[in-house]
């Protein structure tokens, strides 16, 4: 897709929606939506969370609220969103709940399409009111670009400092990431090292011999077996690579750090909708937000949720910047345009 939209801050502006709960969502509603939900039977989650995280996520659903079957699509980013909406659009709609990192591109068209449903969560009292866009869609968890690095084969001397050293001879053939046409995540880290001063990074990191991998997954076991001995990539399956006790080391680079927000949404068109909402308003829970950060190694937004064990919080990290803001559909598209390019991609 390249649609021109505004930035998030602009369109959050607009969304500076108060939480009221609007007629259609107020308890007693809740309780027969609840209730329709069982009828429902399951729910149709679209996602991109790492490949081991979902089924797990959607056990503890299925034990909370055992009347409902879970089914599950994962792809990248930009991918599950052209799904998404070529699905909606030819009016053949199987997802029920979306979970992606968004673009600009598809906020504006999720806008003037009415690609979802507006609804108030009744889990949404609990959250800062930044985390509704409009009550369309929901800011549940944030992803992170970081540099990784096998301690097993760089030496401490070697470790990178900051993005400019993924070009740096010394990992020639030896550096990992995601092309940028696959993940909103990593376009924002492009973005990122151009608003930085990086302007002819695509040229120096193709003559250092750079590998694309697919999906951070991807990239964290070429690294983990020492196909590449550096890699950047979204923290998505940072935290339980981690946890496992793996040989990773880790930098949140202090020239800035992108970040994107993942957002939860009912399709406009479910086939199961109250099942839908039953399953995002689940997700907004405290028990559901520990679940997604616990099985998806994301940081999330519910205020009082314990942090992650092994990574900061987003708020201690130097130079965040939000990737919406720095992504705009123009960057966007002549990035990609320009990145298959240089690397004889089409």
């Amino acid at each position: 897709m390249t649609m021109h939209g505004p930035t998030r801050r602009h369109l959050l502006s607009l969304a500076a929606t108060a939480l009221a709960l609007p007629a259609r969502a107020q308890p007693a509603d809740w309780a027969a939506i609840t209730a329709a939900a069982t009828k429902d039977g399951k729910v149709s989650f679209y996602h991109n969370m790492r490949p081991t995280g979902a089924e797990p996520l959607l056990a503890e659903f299925r034990k909370d609220v055992p009347g409902i079957r879970t089914e599950e699509i994962r792809l990248g980013s930009a991918p599950l969103m052209e799904r998404f909406s070529t699905e909606f659009n030819a009016n053949r709609n199987i997802c029920d709940v979306l979970l992606t990192f968004p673009d600009n591109d598809f906020i504006k068209a999720m806008e003037e399409r009415n690609w979802t449903a507006e609804w108030t969560p009744p889990e949404l009292a609990a959250y800062p009111a930044r985390v509704n866009f409009k009550n369309r869609m929901f800011a549940v968890n944030a992803t992170r670009n970081v540099i990784i690095w096998n301690k097993q084969r760089v030496r401490p001397a070697d470790v990178p400092k900051d993005w400019a050293d993924l070009a740096d001879p010394r990992f020639k053939g030896k550096v990992a990431m995601d092309p940028p046409w696959r993940s909103v995540a990593v376009q924002g880290a492009i973005a990122l090292w151009d608003r930085i001063g990086l302007k002819d990074f695509p040229q120096r990191l193709k003559a250092n011999e750079v590998r694309f991998f697919e999906g951070s997954a991807g990239i964290m076991q070429a690294v983990l077996r020492g196909d590449a001995h550096v890699g950047t990539l979204a923290d998505l399956p940072l935290e339980p690579t981690l946890a496992d006790g793996a040989p990773i080391g880790w930098l949140y680079p202090p020239s800035g750090t992108a970040v994107s927000e993942g957002y939860v949404m009912v399709n406009a068109k479910a086939p199961q909708p109250n099942a839908g909402r039953v399953f995002a308003n689940w997700l907004l829970s405290a028990r559901g937000q520990t679940v997604l950060q616990d099985q998806g190694g994301l940081s999330v937004t519910r205020p009082g949720v314990p942090p992650l064990k092994h990574l900061p919080a987003t708020s201690a990290l130097p130079n965040t910047v939000d990737t919406l803001k720095i992504l705009t559909p123009e960057i966007q598209a002549k990035m990609i345009r320009d990145w298959r390019a240089i690397f004889g991609v089409h």
